[in-house]
Parts: C-alpha cells; structure tokens; sequence
C-alpha cells in the first residue's frame, strides 16, 4: 500500500512541477472522484454479494444522474 500511495503522490507532484497549479488542481480533483468511484462500485459488489438486511445497505454516492434525489442546491 506504502508503495502504491508514494506513487500516486509523487505523479500528483511532478504534475504540478511540470504542468503548473491549474493542472495539478484538476489532476487531483479527478484523482479523488476516481477513488470515490472504485469505493463505490467495491461497497456495491459486497452488498449484492453479502445479501444485507434492508438497513445494512450501502448509501449510494450522488452523481450527476441522481443528483435531484439528495436535494442538494444546485451550483
């Protein structure tokens, strides 16, 4: 895992280096939906695989499609 995290923090850095803050920004910001995307569809193959009980489910991760069933304020 060490190895992993060193890697990813270190392409972020040489981003900034080479590309400038802007980049990096957008770099990271994609890198960080990326995670929560692979969280999301982990916890959803568990769910489906352990069978919950109804109040064991996975809280769904808002997205652009189901963005209007959280209320959120649009921005």
């Amino acid at each position: 895992m060490d190895d992993l995290l060193i890697r990813v923090l270190t392409r972020l850095v040489r981003v900034h280096d080479e590309l400038g803050e802007e980049s990096f920004e957008h770099a990271a910001n994609r890198a960080l939906v990326s995670i929560a995307r692979s969280v999301q569809l982990d916890a959803e193959r568990q769910v489906r695989l352990e069978r919950p009980a109804f109040d064991e489910g996975v809280i769904p991760f808002p997205d652009g499609g189901n963005r209007q069933n959280f209320n959120l304020p649009r921005l």
